[in-house]
């Protein structure tokens, strides 16, 4: 009887084991692909603030409205990762 239990618990085991693996690498790939996004937001909100280094399309209303909603997105995915390098420094102390 105990045999049966055994291997139950064996196969529920790996069955888990399997389906807990296949999770975490798509979670791996969603995050990789917000990085990425993240990336982008970073280097297109770096582009246009050289582009407008005065300032006058932010200040416009029309363009000002996308500088701010590009500032808003970037806060955004800012805030969902950990930032690695004030990790390393903490971790350093």
């Amino acid at each position: 009887m105990w045999w049966l239990f055994f291997i139950l618990f064996i196969l529920i085991s790996i069955v888990t084991s399997i389906l807990l693996f296949f999770s975490l690498r798509r979670i791996n790939q969603y995050e990789e692909f917000i990085l990425q996004i993240q990336q982008v937001i970073t280097f297109a909100t770096n582009k246009m603030k050289q582009v407008d280094s005065r300032g006058h399309y932010e200040a416009d209303d029309e363009t000002g409205f996308f500088f701010e909603q590009l500032k808003q997105i970037q806060l955004s995915l800012d805030d969902i990762f950990e930032q690695e390098t004030t990790n390393a420094k903490k971790e350093n102390k």
